[in-house]
Formats: structure tokens, C-alpha cells, sequence
């Protein structure tokens, strides 16, 4: 039987206990194999054509109904002339925002050829970028990519690539067909929201996709695992029950799942909402790579209901992707609090296998830090529409953990909400920030946009030599929705990102206005010190189009 965790009281105000439930599963999931050379020509026909309407239930994605959603997003175009002030905090490593000047830098013109605007470029030099996975009839597309010795892999909503380094395009498999052996048959099950991680620890490609089922109502986290370093060979396949906690039955369903791992454990968190209700609380999901990757039975432990410090329900706690030495440590998430505040929970996962060398709990510990402001951002105005781009919320996009010679951080960034002096309506700006992990301060921290600009969807990276790299979207009343790179050597002076680059140009007005969710971030997986990135961008057509570049200082 399942064990369910006590509630204590906190011992201290900064480290309290993390959750109201706790306990490992049962259950023992067994693995299956997707196998390429076993796909024929009637399954690739299936692949090309599958169904790509959105699952039913995902009609609100934020934790207060959806009128209230609209009050607060309304409420977020008002300019704030204290937002700057406010966004300054007592700790001496913030400043004020960094405001990119219009012309600084590396600029484009509208034909996409470079343009010499100011000084030499700042923004991380691109080595390479093509033209990924064009609209497939969702929206939004919820890019990632991730990249290996010799491919790159893109996923979108609800399918993915595999290409070669140079954009050749080598395999496409849509989501639904590729996690058949594990899901039901039947058209109402739906596939989306993809992460997909480079393995670096052990040499394989990790990829999530959610998935749900109208009827009966059921949820899954479908993981998927590379049995070599070649995603054009074969992976094991599973689907994960999502509804339940540890093996507790629950009637909810998992949105927005989230990706992280580390040398042992695989990491996956999410949202969890009613089936036609609303928010719940969030979960996070241990799994143990020795079981995994082998395409053994497997097993979890659920921690759920996450609190913050201030006992309000979390949201979106975020895995942090870690870059660390091998062996045994503790890993960590970041959330921010919703939709507003002046703090991040950062939460502590130690000793994360003892389930399974044991049967005992894992510790899940939580401290509140303190940062400069942030807020709800407003809807980005885009050029030749009314048509205003959804920039979300203010939750925790992207977030990593490294160790590197002996300085143990954790980077992470998203939107927010900024008013800048002598601009008459707020805009949306991204915010980002490095974090002491023994110390649990932050050393620096920052917004970055420009007076009249939108800046949202912000995905945050480091190399091996601790320079960061962010990708994010920009939009304005005379700009398309287009995509854009910035960084800091870590040499430079704190709280500064270098004067942004033009990655791929804005072709035409988006017609729905949805965009997002995420864009997608990682590292190379055969050169440490070089970045792969995906972005979207509005296409000749008015839907959306996605774009890789990797880059290096």
C-alpha cells in the first residue's frame, strides 16, 4: 500500500516541508519499442495525415478561470509608472532594467540583410539556422529542440523531426502514431505539449509529450528514450499514468508538462487540473534513469500539492536541467508565484533515488528568494493586425542548475510585465536571473526590452564556460512577430545582456494570436561551448513557422 506523507510544521521559515502529499508507485510500467525499420509505407501514410485537433479539456491553462484571466491580462496593459521603481530590490546585485536601445549593436532590415547600425555585433554569433517544422494545424506549437553528436531533433505540436547539423531533413514522425504501442486506439486521444532533452550523462535523447483521452477521461506523460546516441534507430516507449498520485487515483488530468534530469533521475512536472474543471495543484515525478533507459519496468515517486512559502498553491515548478559532475546530489526546481510578486520559490530535491534503494521518501525542501518585481504581461501588439500575440503568463519558462568549478548557480527566465520612462503603455519584457545555490541569493538579475517593444517567451542557456544565451520572440506596431538572440559572456559586467540579433525576420501579421508556449534551448551535444536554439516566427501565411540556429561565443 502506498504510504502518504505526514504534514509538518516548518522548522524555519526559509526551509519548510514542501507538500501535502508524497508517495511511490506501485505500479510497474513496462516499456515498448518503437523500431524504424519496422514502420511501412500505410504507417508513414498514418504519420503524415493523423488527426492534429487540440484535446478537448484544454480550454484554460491558468490557475483562476478564465474571466478572471481576461481581468487581470486588461489590467496588465495599464502603464505603471512605479513598475521601474518597483523592480529595483535592496540587494546590491540589482539594477535598473536593461533597456535595449533601438539601433544598438547588430540591427536587420526588413529584407533580413545586415545593416551597420551601430558598434560591432554584441549578441552571440550564429554558426548556423534553418527552416524547421512549418505549421501543422495547431496553435500554438510549443517548440523545443535538442541536439546530439550529429542530429537535432525538433518537436513541436504534435509531431517531430530529426535532422542532420547542416537542416537535412531525415525523419518525420508525428507523436500520436510514434506512442501508439503504448495508447489506446481510437481518434480521442490527443498528443501535445512536447520537451525533449540531449542526454549528456548518458549519450541518448529524452523526449515527453502530454496525452489525454476523452473517453473515459484519462491523462499520461508519454516518455520516449533513444536506446543509443541515434535517434534514427530505436527507442523505448512508455505512458505514464498522469491522473494518478503515487498510486492514488485522482479524476485529474496533467497539463504543461515540464522536462529536467540529472546524472541518475529523470525529472517531470506539470500542472494538474480537473477533467472539465480547473487548477489543482503541481506535481513532480521521480523516475530512475537505471530503469528507464533500459527499457526495464518502472517505477515513481509523486510529491503533489506544492505550496509556497507563503502557503499559496504553486505553479509551474520548473526542473532545472542540470550540468553537473556524475554521482549522487540534489536536484532543484524554481517557480515564480502567480500571476505577481517579488520572490521565486526555489525548491531542493535530496537524496532523489532513496525510494528505490530503500522504500523511503525523498526530502522536497523550499526557500523563498527574493528578486526584482514581476508581473502578468500585457498581449503584444503586432504590425499590420489587430490581432494582439498572447504572451501567457508570468511563469517560469526555462531554468538550468551548473556546477562549474566549483560555482553552483541556477539560470532562469520569463515574461513580464515592464513600463519603461516615457512610454505611454506597459510592454512585455524578459526577465531573467542567476541564483547562488548554497546561498540561495541572487547575484544578478535583470528585464530586457525596449520602449514600444514586446519581448516574450524567453528560453535561457548556459555553456560549459558559464557564458548564458537567451532566445526569445519580438513584436511591436511596426515589427512582425519574429525571433531574436541575446547573452552575456560571463566576463561581463552583472545584470547586462548585450544588444539582442536578429535570428529570423517576421514575415507577415499572425492571424490567431496564440503563440508560444515555449521555445526550446540546449546545448551540443558533441561541443559544450555551443548552443542549439528554437523560436517561432509569423510566416508569409499568417500561421506560424519555427526556426533553429546554434550558436557560440
Amino acid at each position: 500500500m502506498a504510504k502518504r506523507k505526514k504534514e509538518t510544521k516548518p522548522a524555519a521559515d526559509v526551509h519548510d516541508q514542501a507538500y501535502s502529499g508524497g508517495s511511490g508507485s506501485t505500479r510497474v510500467l513496462q516499456a515498448a519499442t518503437y523500431d524504424p525499420a519496422t514502420v511501412t509505407p500505410e504507417m508513414l501514410s498514418t504519420l503524415i495525415n493523423s488527426d492534429v485537433k487540440k484535446p478537448s479539456w484544454k480550454t484554460n491553462k491558468y490557475p483562476v478561470d478564465i474571466e478572471e484571466f481576461r481581468r487581470l491580462q486588461k489590467a496588465a496593459e495599464r502603464s505603471d509608472n512605479d513598475t521601474k521603481t518597483a523592480l529595483k530590490v535592496a540587494d546590491t546585485a540589482s539594477g535598473d532594467a536593461d533597456e535595449e536601445i533601438a539601433g544598438e549593436g547588430f540591427e536587420m532590415a526588413e529584407d533580413g540583410t545586415a545593416t551597420a547600425a551601430g558598434p560591432a555585433p554584441l549578441a552571440p554569433p550564429v554558426t548556423s539556422g534553418f527552416e524547421a517544422i512549418p505549421a501543422t494545424g495547431w496553435v500554438p506549437p510549443d517548440c523545443v529542440c535538442a541536439a546530439g553528436p550529429s542530429h537535432v531533433i525538433v518537436a513541436v505540436n504534435a509531431e517531430f523531426r530529426i535532422y542532420s547539423k547542416t537542416g537535412s531533413m531525415l525523419r518525420r514522425t508525428v507523436a500520436s502514431s510514434f506512442f501508439s504501442p503504448v495508447l489506446p486506439a481510437g481518434a480521442s486521444v490527443k498528443v501535445f505539449d512536447p520537451r525533449i532533452l540531449w542526454d549528456h550523462y548518458n549519450g541518448r535523447y529524452l523526449m515527453i509529450f502530454a496525452a489525454t483521452q476523452t473517453s473515459p477521461a484519462r491523462s499520461w506523460c508519454c516518455v520516449a528514450v533513444t536506446k543509443t546516441a541515434d535517434p534514427m534507430g530505436a527507442w523505448w516507449l512508455y505512458a505514464l499514468d498522469s491522473a494518478v498520485d503515487g498510486s492514488n487515483p485522482t479524476s485529474n488530468w496533467q497539463d504543461y508538462p515540464m522536462l529536467g534530469m540529472d546524472p541518475n533521475a529523470v525529472y517531470i512536472s506539470g500542472n494538474q487540473f480537473k477533467v472539465g474543471g480547473g487548477f489543482q495543484y503541481a506535481k513532480i515525478r521521480i523516475l530512475n534513469k537505471s530503469e528507464l533507459y533500459a527499457g526495464a519496468p518502472v517505477r515513481w515517486y509523486d510529491f503533489w500539492n506544492l505550496k509556497n512559502p507563503n502557503g499559496s498553491v504553486a505553479f509551474t515548478v520548473q526542473p532545472c536541467v542540470h550540468y553537473r559532475g556524475i554521482g549522487a546530489g540534489d536536484a532543484y526546481f524554481v517557480n515564480a508565484i502567480w500571476p505577481s510578486a517579488g520572490n521565486l520559490t526555489v525548491w531542493t530535491l535530496s537524496d532523489p533515488l532513496r525510494y528505490w534503494r530503500d522504500g523511503g521518501a525523498p526530502t522536497l525542501s523550499k526557500v523563498s528568494v527574493p528578486c526584482r518585481s514581476y508581473d502578468l504581461p500585457p498581449q503584444a501588439k503586432q504590425k499590420g493586425s489587430a490581432t494582439t500575440i498572447n504572451t501567457n503568463d508570468s511563469r517560469i519558462l526555462s531554468a538550468i542548475y551548473q556546477n562549474a568549478g566549483g560555482v553552483l548557480r541556477i539560470w532562469a527566465a520569463h515574461t513580464s510585465k515592464i513600463s519603461w520612462s516615457g512610454d505611454s503603455e506597459a510592454r512585455s519584457a524578459v526577465q531573467w536571473y542567476e541564483i547562488d545555490v548554497p546561498t540561495k541569493r541572487v547575484i544578478q538579475q535583470n528585464g530586457f526590452g525596449q520602449s514600444g517593444a514586446y519581448y516574450f517567451y524567453p528560453a535561457i542557456q548556459t555553456d560549459i564556460n558559464r557564458n548564458a544565451f537567451v532566445v526569445f520572440g519580438r513584436s511591436s506596431a511596426a515589427e512582425f512577430a519574429h525571433l531574436r538572440i541575446t547573452g552575456r559572456r560571463v566576463t561581463a559586467p552583472l545584470n547586462d545582456l548585450e544588444g539582442s540579433a536578429l535570428l529570423k525576420i517576421g514575415e507577415s501579421a499572425h492571424t490567431s494570436g496564440r503563440w508560444g508556449d515555449y521555445f526550446g534551448i540546449g546545448r551540443d551535444g558533441a561541443d559544450a561551448s555551443k548552443i542549439w536554439a528554437v523560436g517561432e516566427y509569423a510566416e508569409s501565411s499568417g500561421f506560424w513557422g519555427t526556426f533553429v540556429v546554434s550558436t557560440k561565443y
